[in-house]
């Protein structure tokens, strides 16, 4: 079962989910509110209008008819278009118009009978609802006033003192304006908490970028051993591991490039001392140019010519520079002309040289002097390493749909610590063998960047005081 990660790209879906939902549970609570607080605005500035018409026809009916009589009619009628309940009392407190709804009871028998069906139909209101009612500046009685709601009526204020007309309702427009002006304010408020979600959300993300930047520009400034600190498994935690590896990768091929310039200096030094004393003593006199001095001078010579053209190619090898003749080879024959000139110098070394050279290999497609130069630096290795006596064996055969070359010696072997690197530049397994035998440490990483090139891979195994086995595998496919 996959491993479950929750990396950047969960964190920001699921990021932007909360603000989103945030945002819309927010707006519509907001705007559910002001809704309700809008509707109930409205309601209310619609009833305090409405009584206060209702108020006021009242007024006028005792204005023109000088007192109530006949009332009840007219306030049945207003009440049933207003939709309101209407309590009139005289001066006296008494009940002169009710177009209440008939209450009803049940009587001790359990059957239900009229309450009160007269006037008044049920309890008057309590005194702090009535509202004056003004004729010539007197009192002339009072009016509660109220509108039906779920739970039972509700007791409204008409503005009674108020000279302006009762005919002006709020508009609906104004239901709508202050409900858009809340939605603003929600939209703004579910803004100002997302930013801060998605700046809680992004806070580890920005850090460890913040990290990496620090890092990077450490390292950019010549501070090979900066390093980030990784925390977690996500993609930032990933991108942290990759910059590690590259900064030990940088500060290796630093050590490495050190290290080579260091080699070379102290390789081509040598040389170039012999030479100078060879040439400063035949200037002094102190030899003479004879053919045994010439050909010292020349060995050392052909010694410095080998070392840079080694250097050259290794350079070519490494930049991806080098340009191959590939052309259809067999691997067989190829071994067969390395053995071949190799043999000469095994037996003035007292070093056997065998082979296993099978028939029916496949051709490849590769750049014969390459591979036969690859071929002779380990054939070559593997004399140097072999003591007269013992035996070095090139054998070639089929592995995979490719080929595998593999060099046996006899010789004393390499250390287990030393084996990873024997194909490194400049790397000597005994540091104190001299140059004219032991080279100049190139032959095997040469051979390795060869190999490489056409998209084989080289290996070496070793067992100290038994020997060696040096080989190289390459593909059959075309490059």
């Amino acid at each position: 079962m996959p491993e479950f990660r929750f990396g950047i790209r969960l964190r920001l879906i699921l990021g932007f989910a909360a603000v989103l939902a945030l945002s819309m549970i927010a707006a519509a609570v907001c705007t559910g509110f002001a809704a309700h607080r809008e509707v109930s605005h409205i309601q209310d500035e619609q009833d305090r209008v409405r009584a206060g018409r209702i108020h006021s026809a009242l007024a006028d009916y005792y204005d023109e008819a000088g007192d109530w009589d006949g009332l009840q009619d007219f306030v049945n009628r207003i009440g049933f278009q207003s939709e309101r309940e209407i309590v009139v009392l005289d001066a006296d407190g008494v009940v002169v118009a009710d177009n209440r709804p008939l209450r009803r009871r049940h009587d001790d028998r359990g059957h239900r009978v009229l309450f009160n069906a007269g006037i008044p139909r049920g309890p008057l209101p309590p005194p702090q609802y009535f509202t004056p009612i003004m004729s010539d500046g007197s009192e002339v009685g009072a009016v509660a006033i109220a509108a039906g709601r779920r739970g039972g009526p509700v007791y409204i204020f008409p503005d009674s003192h108020s000279d302006e007309p009762h005919d002006e309702e709020p508009p609906l427009t104004q239901f709508t304006e202050r409900v858009n002006r809340s939605l603003i304010v929600a939209g703004f408020v579910a803004g100002v908490v997302g930013i801060i979600l998605v700046l809680l959300l992004s806070r580890r993300i920005l850090g460890s970028i913040g990290g990496l930047t620090a890092a990077a520009r450490r390292l950019g400034g010549g501070d090979l051993s900066s390093r980030v600190n990784v925390k977690g498994s996500d993609e930032i935690a990933e991108l942290g591991h990759a910059f590690n590896n590259m900064a030990d990768a940088v500060e290796d091929s630093e050590r490495q490039r050190r290290s080579m310039v260091a080699d070379v200096a102290h390789e081509l030094r040598t040389p170039l001392s012999n030479i100078q004393g060879h040439i400063e003593a035949m200037q002094d006199g102190l030899l003479q140019p004879d053919a045994a001095t010439l050909d010292t001078v020349h060995r050392q010579t052909l010694y410095l010519n080998r070392l840079v053209s080694d250097l050259s190619l290794l350079a070519q090898t490494e930049a991806q520079e080098l340009r191959l003749q590939l052309e259809h080879e067999s691997i067989v024959d190829i071994a067969a002309r390395v053995v071949d000139s190799f043999r000469p110098r095994a037996e003035a070394q007292s070093v056997r040289l065998d082979t296993d050279l099978p028939d029916g290999l496949p051709l490849l497609n590769l750049d014969r002097l390459r591979i036969e130069q690859a071929l002779g630096n380990l054939v070559d290795n593997a004399i140097r390493h072999t003591p007269p006596g013992g035996s070095v064996t090139i054998a070639v055969g089929p592995h995979g749909d490719g080929v595998r070359v593999v060099v046996t010696d006899t010789g004393s072997g390499i250390p287990s610590d030393a084996l990873p690197h024997v194909f490194d530049r400049l790397y000597r397994v005994d540091p104190s063998r001299e140059r004219a035998t032991g080279g100049a440490g190139l032959g095997l990483t040469i051979a390795r960047r060869l190999v490489e090139a056409h998209g084989g891979i080289v290996w070496a195994e070793s067992e100290e005081r038994v020997g060696s086995r040096f080989g190289f595998d390459l593909p059959a496919h075309e490059h």
